[in-house]
């Protein structure tokens, strides 16, 4: 057989195949894996907001809490509602445990393209989230659901391609990005449509955007002035999570990094980086009114040991700028429950989350500043 006639049989195949590839890359990036999405998976909570969002009615939304997990906890979303509510508005939580500023940025892109009467938002993010440029591969499962065609550059600025790393390959492919997930879906289809089914009756016509996620206990038993002393308490069934979790934090207090000349940039160059991607994305928003950016609470030992030292410093080098010219309005709660003095672990149900209290007190204090911020500033109510 002639290679003429090699090339002659292979040549459509490869065609048809590469042509029948891209026809799925452009069916997953349009969302058509939604519906069988693992619902506990990075993407599935992604999805969740988005169908959370559609059952709503995207047009009733006209402001939108934003952040990680710290903001699922940290903050009662359901209070923040009602106060919305009270004065004409609507105003969605759609945090997600694991969301960092590349998932951030797609998930008010998203918002945005569907949600035609949008405002304002609130950023909950916290010091310790500006270190570096990205936050790890994972965070492109949150992203996927959320990513048009042309995000592709945004994600891999955050999640840079690396030939020997797979799962940087789903920068540029939603395909790829799902194919844990699809063989995942072949294993035990059954499971999946049984959770897929549960997922959707707790949508419940967009209730879930709106609740306040709470954990009643605390931190006080355990000994968490140093990292040292947390990691060394004895095990027991109550506090294995929590010491275990010390345990693994040893190294990187032992070996903290020093941010305190954070302008050096022969020493630290990546900080120039970072700095110049948040400002933008941050002056880029597109709102209003200037985005409500809460710098959440950070016990003292994260502060002290696991922080880079002159984190926080290097965070308002950041931030502060922007709130002198407008651009954001900052309120620091970094420190918020150092005035609890060793009581400061009431406040807290793990090294970095708000329990019930937490939540409480820090809502307390932050419902009058979106209200004036948000609320009572020049948008006219719906009911006006």
């Amino acid at each position: 057989m002639s290679a003429k006639t090699v090339l002659a049989f292979l040549i459509p195949r490869i065609a048809g195949v590469a042509f029948l590839l891209l026809l799925l890359e452009a069916a997953f990036r349009i969302g058509a894996w939604d519906p069988f999405a693992k619902p506990d998976s990075n993407a599935g909570m992604a999805i969740r907001v988005k169908q959370s969002v559609k059952a709503l009615g995207p047009e009733k939304i006209d402001f939108v809490t934003i952040g990680d997990s710290r903001a699922v906890y940290g903050i009662d979303h359901g209070r923040v509602a009602a106060l919305a509510k009270s004065n004409g508005f609507t105003h969605i939580d759609a945090a997600i445990p694991g969301m960092h500023w590349m998932s951030t940025e797609l998930m008010l892109r998203w918002l945005k393209a569907q949600a035609p009467n949008l405002k304002g938002a609130i950023i909950a993010t916290t010091v310790t989230g500006f270190s570096y440029n990205g936050n790890g591969d994972y965070e492109l499962g949150i992203a996927a659901p959320l990513a048009s065609f042309g995000d592709a550059n945004w994600m891999a600025l955050h999640v840079p391609f690396e030939q020997s790393n797979l799962a940087t390959y789903g920068s540029y492919s939603a395909l790829f990005q799902y194919r844990a997930d699809i063989a995942d879906l072949l294993k035990n289809p059954i499971a999946r449509i049984k959770n897929i089914a549960r997922d959707r009756q707790a949508i419940n016509g967009g209730a879930a955007l709106f609740q306040a996620q709470k954990v009643a206990t605390n931190i006080c038993a355990v000994p968490t002035n140093t990292i040292k002393s947390c990691a060394a308490t004895p095990l027991s069934d109550s506090n294995a999570a929590l010491v275990n979790s010390c345990k693994s934090f040893v190294a990187l207090s032992d070996n903290q990094v020093d941010f305190q000349q954070f302008d050096d940039q022969v020493k630290w160059p990546h900080l120039a980086v970072v700095k110049k991607i948040r400002q933008n994305q941050l002056s880029s928003l597109g709102f209003t009114k200037p985005p409500l950016v809460v710098l959440m609470p950070v016990p003292k030992v994260w502060r002290n040991e696991l922080l880079p030292k002159g984190g926080e410093a290097w965070v308002l080098s950041i931030l502060a700028p922007l709130a002198e010219q407008g651009v954001i309005e900052l309120v620091d709660y970094t420190r918020f429950f150092d005035s609890y003095g060793d009581a400061e672990c009431n406040a807290f149900w793990d090294l970095y989350h708000q329990n019930a209290y937490g939540q409480q007190k820090l809502t307390d204090s932050l419902l009058p500043i979106i209200e004036k911020y948000l609320y009572k500033s020049t948008y006219p109510s719906k009911n006006q």
